[in-house]
């Protein structure tokens, strides 16, 4: 029972940290909260490594999903952007790191 707790008191602690750390990669200023900028540069890392030839398209060869339409960059930020808004409960127009951590409303 002890060890149990013991492990359970250490994963949370894990899964904390890993949060912090999330938080902190995504948080670009470090000021405490994460702007629809740097949330846009977060969500678009995997967009912008895909985009092999640079174009702001990602063509359907370049994704991972067979016959996939083209996705341009404004439209990978205006459906970010969306998320955003629904995540800051606030409306304050920044995550807090529990705005940020929360599951997407939908």
């Amino acid at each position: 029972m002890r060890a149990s707790l013991a492990a359970l008191v250490l994963l949370s602690g894990m899964a904390a940290a890993q949060a912090d750390d999330y938080f902190a990669q995504v948080d670009l200023d470090g000021d405490g909260r994460v702007s629809l900028h740097e949330f846009l540069e977060r969500m678009s890392f995997a967009f912008r490594q895909m985009d092999r030839n640079r174009n702001n398209v990602l063509e359907p060869h370049e994704q991972h999903i067979p016959n996939a339409r083209p996705i341009t960059l404004a439209e990978h930020h205006e459906r970010f952007t969306a998320q955003f808004r629904r995540q800051d409960a606030d409306g304050d127009g920044y995550l807090s790191r529990s705005e940020l951590m929360a599951p997407p409303r939908r």
